[in-house]
């Protein structure tokens, strides 16, 4: 009992700390099929766990990005706090978004730092996001048959094969992409015009 305890503890943790990183890291739910499969632990005690735990490594990750915003960005703030304001006005979006992307395998590091460059209000995330990946990790992990001998072929494996690399990559480029287009201006634009093209419709 105290080893099982031991190994969930171990599993949560591993799961937090790979979520803090801002890429290039195995997703959470390949930890918890390890876990799940080498030592038999409970499905649901690691997946949902492994869904809060990888909640609040995103969390932070989101806040140092917006401590990094603030500090080597400051140019580009009032940009990045104006797409903030306008998701924040839209908030009513935000989770269902975030909850149909977080059921995706793709990696969610993009995500939360954008979440936290722009100041967005993140309870609507990390709601979208946990309510997902309970669902996701439950399906991944019940169905996978990929055992891994080690924790070190599970890390490697991130960077064996070049889908995966891309996948990384372009979420690098993504967040690349949040500093140089400005988005707050081309969505309000863009909302604007539909709504004088719904008026003139009518």
């Amino acid at each position: 009992m105290l080893d099982a305890l031991l190994l969930i503890c171990a599993a949560m943790l591993l799961a937090f700390v790979i979520n803090l990183v801002p890429a290039f890291m195995p997703s959470t739910w390949m930890v918890m099929a390890f876990f799940y499969i080498r030592f038999d632990l409970p499905l649901l005690v690691l997946t949902i766990g492994g869904a809060f735990a990888s909640a609040a490594g995103r969390i932070l990750l989101a806040r140092a990005s917006t401590a990094f915003t603030r500090r080597f960005a400051a140019d580009k703030s009032s940009d990045l706090r104006e797409l903030g304001s306008f998701l924040d006005d839209r908030r009513a979006y935000v989770g269902p978004a975030v909850f149909a992307y977080s059921l995706s395998p793709l990696p969610t590091n993009n995500l939360f730092i954008a979440a936290g460059m722009t100041g967005v209000n993140m309870t609507a995330v990390v709601t979208g996001f946990v309510a997902a990946r309970v669902l996701a990790n439950t399906f991944w992990v019940w169905t996978t048959h990929k055992a891994f001998e080690n924790l070190g072929e599970l890390f490697r494996g991130v960077f064996s094969g070049p889908a995966g690399i891309a996948i990384e990559v372009a979420g690098v480029v993504s967040i690349v992409l949040l500093f140089k287009v400005p988005w707050a201006r081309w969505l309000r634009q863009a909302f604007a015009d539909g709504r004088q093209g719904t008026k003139a419709g009518g």
